[in-house]
């Protein structure tokens, strides 16, 4: 069963999604702040509820007659196994409501079934349990950067062969968007809206911030802040990690660790105005970047000497140039022919 199917059985969760007010709009961003790995659930379960998802047929009165008959059974070993005086504390007109909802759960799942099947039968005229949400995608090469606005006005650089994937306009509660590769982003500020990035399963949020991430490598992804204040926590973790201005987290996927260090400006972050950096740079990784920099293919004929530890730094540049400099310093000779680049030993 989807993780999401608990929301979908929440009274006050469908109610929330149906009739929004501040009250329920305050409780959930609460709960979607203290359980971050349950934001996709929060999305999958409004989208189903607002008529994105439906199956192409009705059921037929014989599996609807068996859904109920289960949650039915379901519900009366839930009634055994809790005491209604578990549940809650303050806010005690929210709490009521809940306790109804618990009471009431299983003629709220059947409200829910008959939303869905007016709409799927198309009773709404207006339309409106038809509203979907489109997400766009936008991508470059290697060799290619793009700058763009994303409709909340967040500014997104995105480096060479990179991805970023986003609805076409943000709901009410949270603005999501998931990269691949490496973005910069300089976010639109709005305290009741946090701004989110899932990057590899980590999730990164901010309000008003400035921050690069960069998943160039499967093995790390590297998150480092410019300006304001963000929140980074894997989904498979309980650690949330707090960043600050002129730090970089660096988190191991495979080991599920984190490691907190201070950056340089200008290697973070200078490719989206044009600097192309290398510090202590192996053979493999200056090709390996010229390769995605550029968008070329490299052969190489021989080999250097030793590693390189190569340190240059070369702002809006052509390869010929780059190459050229490197060349006198790494005593090779180089063949460029369109997208091709031969460097020989």
């Amino acid at each position: 069963m989807s993780k999401a199917s608990d929301l979908l059985e929440d009274l006050e969760f469908i109610r929330w999604v149906k009739f929004p007010n501040t009250e329920l709009d305050n409780f959930w961003k609460s709960w979607m702040a203290a359980n971050p790995e349950r934001v996709k659930d929060v999305m999958l379960a409004r989208e189903i509820i607002l008529g994105l998802q439906f199956p192409s047929k009705l059921p037929s009165k014989e599996l609807k007659q068996e859904v109920f008959a289960n949650l039915l059974r379901e519900q009366e070993m839930s009634s055994m196994k809790e005491s209604p005086e578990l549940d809650f504390s303050p806010n005690q007109g929210w709490y009521a409501n809940r306790i109804f909802g618990k009471i009431s759960a299983i003629l709220a799942v059947a409200v829910l079934l008959t939303i869905l099947f007016l709409s799927l039968k198309g009773e709404d005229s207006s339309g409106q349990n038809q509203v979907k949400t489109k997400w766009l995608v936008k991508s470059t090469h290697k060799g290619e950067k793009l700058n763009f606005r994303l409709p909340d006005q967040t500014i997104v650089w995105l480096n060479s062969g990179s991805s970023l994937r986003y609805p076409e306009s943000f709901d009410s509660t949270v603005r999501l968007v998931e990269l691949e590769g490496e973005g910069f982003f300089e976010v639109s500020e709005n305290p009741n809206q946090p701004f989110q990035v899932l990057t590899n399963g980590l999730l990164t949020t901010a309000l008003g911030t400035s921050f690069n991430i960069n998943h160039s490598s499967r093995e790390t992804v590297k998150i480092a802040l410019v300006s304001g204040k963000v929140a980074v926590q894997h989904q498979k973790d309980s650690i949330s990690y707090l960043l600050k201005p002129g730090l970089a987290l660096a988190y191991q996927n495979a080991e599920h660790q984190a490691e907190i260090n201070v950056f340089d400006l200008d290697t973070e972050v200078g490719w989206k105005s044009g600097k192309l950096i290398f510090n202590n740079a192996s053979f493999r990784q200056v090709t390996k970047k010229l390769q995605k920099w550029y968008g070329v293919d490299i052969d190489v004929v021989g080999a250097p000497k030793s590693d390189w530890e190569f340190n240059g730094k070369f702002e809006n540049q052509t390869l010929e140039n780059v190459l050229k400099s490197m060349s006198n310093i790494e005593n090779f000779s180089y063949q460029l022919s369109n997208k091709h680049i031969v460097l020989k030993f």
